[in-house]
C-alpha cells in the first residue's frame, strides 16, 4: 500500500452539484472549467517518489498536479507512445494538500512521462524548501511510510 489522493483538492472545491458540467475527471487526468468558462484548468495523475533509507525501494505517493494546456495536450498526444519517457520533463504544481504538513499545493516540481503503462513522475524543483520536498530527496526511514498510511487512513 502506498498513499494516494483519488483527485485533486480543486476538483473536490466545485459543487458536487456542478461536477457533471464543470468537470471531466478519469484515472489519469482532471480538467476543471470555471463557472463562466472562461478559465480551465488542467491536472495530471503523477507518482512522488521517496526513497526508504535501508531498503533500497522507495514510496511512491498518487497525487495529483496541475500542468499548462499546452503540457496537458502533449502528454495526452503522448499518452500511448512507446517512447514518451524520451519528452523533456515539464513543469507542473502540487494539487493536493498533504495532511501533516505546511501547505503542500502550488509547490513546484518537474513531471517526467516514464511509458505508455506506468504513471508520470513527479520531483520537486531543488529549490523547494519545504519539509515534504526534504523528504524526497534525503528519504525516509520506514516508520515514517507507515505514518503516512495512517493518516492518510484518517483523512
Amino acid at each position: 500500500m502506498e498513499p494516494s489522493f483519488e483527485r485533486p483538492d480543486a476538483y473536490w472545491a466545485v459543487p458536487e452539484v456542478e461536477r457533471p458540467h464543470r468537470t471531466l475527471a478519469g484515472k489519469s487526468d482532471c480538467r476543471i472549467r470555471d463557472s463562466a468558462d472562461t478559465q480551465r484548468r488542467f491536472f495530471l495523475r503523477v507518482m512522488l517518489p521517496i526513497p526508504i533509507r535501508g531498503e533500497g525501494r522507495q514510496c511512491n505517493w498518487g497525487i495529483w498536479v496541475e500542468v499548462s494546456a499546452a503540457d496537458f495536450k502533449r502528454t495526452w498526444d503522448r499518452w500511448e507512445d512507446a517512447d514518451q519517457a524520451s519528452e523533456p520533463a515539464f513543469s507542473g504544481v502540487l494539487a493536493n494538500s498533504i495532511g501533516g504538513y505546511p501547505e503542500t499545493v502550488g509547490l513546484p516540481g518537474r513531471v517526467q512521462l516514464t511509458g505508455p503503462s506506468t504513471t508520470p513522475d513527479f520531483t520537486f524543483d531543488d529549490d523547494v524548501e519545504h519539509p515534504f520536498a526534504q523528504e524526497q530527496r534525503d528519504g525516509v526511514f520506514p516508520e515514517r511510510r507507515l505514518e503516512w498510511l495512517m493518516q492518510r487512513a484518517h483523512d
